[in-house]
């Protein structure tokens, strides 16, 4: 269940990768609608993920996952009815309920880890589930973009949206059988809840700014006062008595490596990847369908690596796995430079995808262990929260990069770090031991 909730938030996620022009015809969207369509979901995604960690180990993990499944399918069928809406309307509809399903997402994303982590205490199976859990993450990443090319092919683009509220619809039914689990009652931390959210929500909306026509002061401006958000949030939870996230728990390196490892992985592979297949489209003239098979190869390496990485040698493990991924992945992005076809790109995304397997098995596994004692679902939801900010500074500096100076300095830099965010992991592991 917690693996199939994890699939559909990723199907989710990665639908619009493949079939942007025939949004931007059916939502008659201007280039400041393309980049809000393309980024809203991480704002939602990445604004209430701590929290809803929080309240999974408060109220539930269950029931979060539950509210989450109906969040999504809602926020799904305000999607569907955009293109139903007078023209004039469309884009802002679609985008309500691409934030509306990042919402939904985080809840499932959220409380899915948690189930993991209290249903599997043995360190065994433990690390199976992890696997199999980031076998998820990586099929969701394949199959939709697979989806949305299957349904633009068709005609019909609204169909894979349909399929993601038919699965959550599943989803939702079947979580009743799952028996429920808390991690305590501690008390919500209003005020750091909502400076948190409130900064996460403008850095977003910032960065979708600098990607769009808004002039650059008013999205500098927007950073500057999320930046200033974020001070204020730490500064509140300093003094908290029962915070929502303890400043502390960052002088413990094996909680500052894997969220560390989660920030950059989002910084500097989720973002290039979600741009690969623009570029694709509109450098190597490469169709909606070839798009989806080259994300897919990377998307589908990872989730046999991720199945496999349980085998990995006992002396590789923690926090070396995640150095081991981080690096494979940018050597992996190294082989996608230079490229003047489609095909070209292959081995470097058979040999990122080997990376991504083994860190998001990784992440799974350690983002469990190294949360506090029976706070999970908090654990869970700061390192998705790493994750998305990552990847949504990710494909900011990305689509900057490509529009200007092109695809291998782009490559080139996300690649510098991934092997800058191992040496940082590299280093707390060695100081944890």
């Amino acid at each position: 269940m917690a693996s199939t909730g994890t699939f559909v938030a990723l199907m989710t996620y990665t639908l619009p990768l493949s079939d942007v022009g025939t949004l931007t015809a059916v939502l008659d969207a201007g280039p400041v609608g393309l980049a809000w369509v393309l980024g809203s979901m991480s704002v939602g995604l990445t604004a209430v993920m701590l929290i809803v960690g929080t309240l999974a180990d408060r109220y539930g993990r269950r029931l979060i996952f539950q509210i989450g499944s109906a969040g999504l399918i809602l926020a799904t069928v305000i999607c569907l009815l955009a293109g139903r809406v007078p023209v004039a309307w469309r884009p802002a509809v679609f985008v309500a309920g691409r934030i509306g399903q990042g919402a939904g997402s985080a809840a499932i994303i959220a409380a899915a880890l948690a189930m993991i982590g209290t249903g599997f205490g043995e360190p065994r199976q433990r690390a199976a589930a992890s696997s199999v859990w980031a076998a998820a993450l990586g099929a969701g990443i394949a199959v939709g973009p697979f989806a949305a090319a299957g349904a633009d092919r068709l005609g019909y683009w609204w169909l894979s949206y349909l399929l993601v509220a038919v699965i959550a619809g599943m989803q939702l039914v079947a979580a009743g059988r799952v028996e429920e689990s808390f991690g305590g009652h501690q008390r919500l931390d209003l005020p750091g809840a909502g400076s948190f959210s409130l900064a996460a929500l403008l850095i977003m909306v910032g960065l979708i700014m600098l990607r769009s026509a808004t002039p650059m002061p008013i999205a500098v401006a927007v950073i500057a006062a999320a930046l200033l958000i974020f001070v204020l949030f730490f500064r509140i939870e300093f003094r908290a008595g029962a915070p929502m996230f303890d400043p502390g728990l960052l002088s413990d390196p094996r909680f500052a490596a894997v969220h560390l490892a989660a920030l950059v992985t989002g910084l500097g592979s989720i973002g290039l990847l979600s741009l690969s297949g623009t570029f694709m489209i509109t450098d190597l003239g490469a169709s909606a369908l070839q798009s989806a098979v080259l994300i897919g190869v990377w998307a589908v390496t990872g989730l046999l690596v991720s199945l496999l990485s349980r085998w990995l040698p006992a002396g590789i493990a923690g926090g070396r796995q995640l150095v081991l991924g981080l690096v494979v992945g940018a050597i992996g992005q190294l082989l996608m430079i230079p490229v003047a076809a489609v095909h070209q790109l292959v081995p470097g995304m058979v040999v990122a995808g080997i990376g991504a397997g083994i860190v998001n098995a990784g992440l799974g596994r350690e983002t469990v262990a190294s949360a506090p004692n029976g706070r999970i679902g908090f654990g869970s939801g700061v390192n998705n929260t790493a994750r998305y900010l990552g990847s949504a500074i990710g494909i900011g500096l990305a689509a900057l990069l490509l529009t200007t100076v092109g695809w291998s300095v782009a490559v080139l830099v996300a690649s510098l770090v991934l092997f800058a965010g191992a040496s940082g992991v590299l280093w707390l592991t060695q100081r944890r031991r």
